[in-house]
């Protein structure tokens, strides 16, 4: 047989492959506009009675097992069920998950959108929706991807899974619940909207508390605080907090000087203080137990920070600097020096692990061949948000993000994906399919 120009797939088997994915690319429009109509908002973040998920996950079940899958459903939460689907290979091909979540944030007023964010309409070549960019229409191009392979009647030599899952919006245990349910395979795919690139690396996040301590009392004599020599009878404890906070400043301007990744912009190591909570007294969940007394000296204050470090970095590693420069600076504050800060990490369950995937590996180089037979020459950069990539790569699975749309239109109220993006994506995951998995 001939081979391809680009990739090491037969060219005959290439070809019938593609010649598939266009005699689909209607049933594959269809197949995003019906899930497009689920109003899958995720409830953590609107007042929305969960179903919608549940039924969009019976429909994408149902077509999945229309394609002769093995289909495992489960409940996440409540109404809220994750979906994988199991294609099996003949044996000693490699094994890809496709993976993908179907929650999506909240449409809003539907008077800001130029069409009905759940209708799927179609103009200028784009379907426009809440979710058709992040991320149902990566989960109808992985979906129509499978299918092509088995109208061109292929069987692969490893095993195909798709999972679609809830609640990645959040942060949530979707995906890790397909992991911690046994599921894994030699590499997996996540078609979140890329914009035409391959991200093979994203960076890792973190959230956490700082907690700083002081003594309450009665600002009237708050002058024995300030005055020269004066001995202080109360300590604040948001101006203390305020010194950290500079200093944490400074070292995100350090950071994003000295810390760089080929992949990545430069700066992309941020810490952005996104809450500060002061008051009397500590209670639950970083809450002082009294807010709003200027006539008080406040013993208690509290921070949330969201930490952003290079994909090449190990989570370990930048918590003990993080430690270590804290630290270092509260030695220069005799009260701090004596009552350190507190450091919590993981708030709200947000740790989410770095991909450092190389652009060398086996998996990326089979993606980026069928890119190349179908797109062009491919273009590598990192993710600046984080996916559930992340679950993956912290269990050891390598994978990257490649998928139809645009980060710029996701979670916008005009949000779209180019039809033509979506039909190529399907091409490339298609040949990818049979690259990377064999065919019997």
């Amino acid at each position: 047989m001939t081979q391809s120009n680009t990739t090491g797939i037969p060219a005959e088997i290439a070809q019938a492959v593609l010649a598939e994915v266009e005699r689909g690319a209607d049933e594959t429009i269809s197949f995003l506009r019906e899930m497009v109509n689920f109003k899958t908002e995720n409830p953590n973040l609107v007042n929305v009675e969960p179903g919608a998920e549940a039924a969009c996950q019976a429909f994408i079940a149902d077509r999945l097992k229309g394609m002769g899958m093995a289909v495992d459903t489960w409940e996440v939460f409540p109404k809220r069920p994750d979906v994988v689907a199991t294609l099996p290979g003949s044996g000693g091909g490699r094994s890809l998950i496709l993976n993908g979540h179907i929650d999506v944030v909240p449409a809003g007023d539907p008077a800001q959108w130029p069409y009905d964010p759940w209708a799927g309409e179609i103009h200028d070549g784009k379907m426009w929706g809440r979710g058709t960019c992040d991320m149902k229409g990566g989960i109808a191009a992985m979906i129509a991807a499978v299918a092509a392979v088995q109208r061109a009647g292929l069987r692969l030599a490893g095993d195909v899974q798709v999972q679609t899952v809830v609640d990645e919006e959040v942060g949530g245990p979707g995906t890790r619940q397909t992991l911690e349910r046994g599921y894994k395979a030699d590499a997996v795919i996540v078609t979140e909207p890329t914009g035409g690139h391959i991200h093979p690396v994203e960076g890792g996040v973190e959230w956490l508390r700082v907690v700083v301590r002081g003594v309450a009392g009665h600002t009237a004599k708050r002058y024995l605080s300030v005055h020269a020599g004066g001995q202080g009878v109360a300590v604040n404890a948001i101006e203390k907090m305020l010194k950290l906070l500079a200093a944490v400043q400074e070292l995100e301007r350090t950071w994003g000087v000295h810390k760089v990744h080929p992949l990545m912009p430069k700066g992309i190591t941020t810490i952005n203080i996104g809450v500060v909570l002061g008051g009397t007294g500590g209670g639950a969940q970083g809450m002082p137990t009294i807010i709003g007394s200027p006539s008080t000296f406040p013993d208690y204050c509290s921070t949330l920070l969201s930490l952003k470090y290079l994909p090449s970095e190990r989570t370990e590693d930048v918590r003990a600097e993080f430690e270590d420069y804290l630290q270092r600076v509260a030695q220069a504050d005799p009260w701090l020096r004596e009552h350190p800060p507190e450091i919590e990490w993981g708030i709200s369950g947000v740790s989410f692990p770095p991909v450092n995937t190389a652009v060398e590996h086996p998996v990326i180089q089979s993606l980026s061949q069928a890119y190349g037979a179908v797109v062009g020459q491919p273009i590598y950069s990192g993710f600046v948000a984080v996916t559930d990539l992340a679950w993956f790569a912290g269990r050891g699975i390598p994978g990257c993000l490649y998928g139809p749309g645009d980060l710029a239109q996701a979670h916008t109220s005009a949000e779209f994906v180019p039809l033509d993006d979506l039909l190529n994506v399907t091409k490339v995951l298609a040949l990818t399919l049979v690259d990377w998995c064999g065919v019997a």
